[in-house]
């Protein structure tokens, strides 16, 4: 990098690619074998950038490395084209950017806590998939009905004190249903409790977890078959209307491991049936510990629209991979900074100074995220009502009447 760049926000954000192991990942790939000028450590810094500026297309990129001199700087790159990047975009392989995405991870879980709010859990998890819906026309590697093509990002996120971290992901076309990746996103961890929703429901795994001492929390399906085995007495003062022990199945199909079936209430007042393998928790433990699932829906939320992820630069399986895991980089990169800096405000907050202030001083950016409101907002007035009746009685029975037969003060807000 340049040296004129090395106290920017950017080269902050791209420091990490300058870690041993990050730098053994791209020395050891044949990332840059025959590549004369955007190297891999170039190539991936662009698209922090781009998703950092949420440019548009890889022809914004491409003229903001022609005619900007503070990307050229950031990347030591004095002009790249939209076709040079697409090349790269498509050859460069997704396994190779989900290498640095999981050593990322590593480094973040390392400067993170656990959740600290339920005993004897050491890692929150919380799975979920997320559709990006894509033209059929374009992308028919990808379709998955007749009229429609999409990606699903399979992912796998870690509740900490601090963030909510993108810990594994998977990316494959939209046909693949959920639980077709619970192996790829749940691994024995006797420390780890693991939070996912109805499109998990899978008997077979659920007795092989049980088995294998994987505690899960999720929801059942309206039409499980359900054997009550016996109940505990409800709570109903903690929203805890039904703790009961259950077998789920029937016939061949019929779990061997038996499971804990409560009932409870969303904040919306809906019924909320859950089912887990986790006896040594009081069932409220359980129906806070599931409302934490609700992390992953405002992660999917917050990287579609706050990081490129819907609009796709390139139309190959390896390119449409490789921007969804530069997003995934360039989201971490940003909780990265949010960790080192200890700053307690929304990342949203944070990822609009990150723009501001990409390329400028990063002890410019770093004032700006803790810089004081000049005048404090005292919230919504409220009216002393009872104080400035008294105030009123006391002026009118002075004597000082004149103010009130003045048409454009309100004597309310004397």
């Amino acid at each position: 990098m340049d040296k004129d760049t090395k106290k920017t926000t950017i080269n902050e954000l791209l420091n990490f690619l300058r870690e041993e192991k990050v730098t053994q990942i791209i020395d050891d790939s044949a990332q840059n074998r025959y590549v004369k000028k955007l190297s891999a450590r170039k190539y991936l810094g662009a698209f922090v950038i781009a998703q950092s500026q949420e440019l548009d297309s890889l022809n914004h990129l491409a003229l903001q490395c022609q005619n900007n001199e503070d990307v050229q700087k950031a990347l030591s790159l004095s002009s790249i084209s939209a076709s040079q990047l697409s090349r790269r975009q498509n050859a460069a392989s997704p396994e190779w950017f989900e290498k640095i995405f999981r050593e990322l991870v590593k480094h973040l879980l390392a400067r993170t806590k656990p959740t600290g709010t339920f005993k004897n859990i050491g890692k929150l998890y919380a799975i979920d998939a997320s559709t990006v819906s894509m033209c059929l026309t374009d992308y028919e590697w990808a379709g998955f009905k007749k009229t429609k093509a999409g990606v699903k990002l399979h992912q796998r996120v870690v509740i900490t004190e601090e963030a909510v971290i993108p810990d594994k992901a998977v990316i494959k076309p939209a046909k693949h249903s959920d639980r077709s990746e619970m192996d790829a996103l749940i691994e024995i961890d006797h420390d780890a409790v693991y939070l996912f929703d109805r499109g998990y429901n899978d008997y077979k795994q659920f007795d092989r977890y049980c088995q294998e001492g994987v505690r899960f929390v999720t929801r059942l399906k309206k039409n499980a078959i359900v054997e009550v085995l016996n109940e505990q007495v409800p709570d109903g003062e903690n929203q805890i209307f039904q703790d009961a022990e259950i077998f789920i199945g029937k016939a061949d199909k019929k779990m061997k491991h038996p499971l804990r079936q409560i009932s409870t209430k969303d904040s919306e007042g809906n019924e909320i049936v859950i089912v887990t393998n986790c006896f040594e928790m009081s069932a409220k433990e359980i129906g806070d510990l599931y409302r934490y699932r609700w992390k992953i829906e405002t992660f999917f939320k917050w990287m579609k629209q706050h990081l490129k992820v819907k609009k796709l630069f390139g139309k190959g399986a390896n390119a449409v991979a490789n921007q969804i895991y530069s997003a995934l980089i360039t989201y971490c990169l940003q909780v990265f900074v949010q960790i080192k800096y200890h700053y307690d405000g929304t990342l949203l907050q944070l990822k609009r100074l990150v723009e501001m202030y990409l390329f400028k001083d990063v002890q410019l950016f770093i004032k700006a995220l803790f810089k004081k409101p000049s005048r404090p907002s005292s919230g919504r007035r409220k009216t002393r009502w009872e104080e400035e009746f008294q105030l009123i009685a006391t002026q009118f029975e002075i004597g000082d009447v004149d103010i009130f037969y003045d048409q454009v003060i309100d004597p309310v807000f004397l």
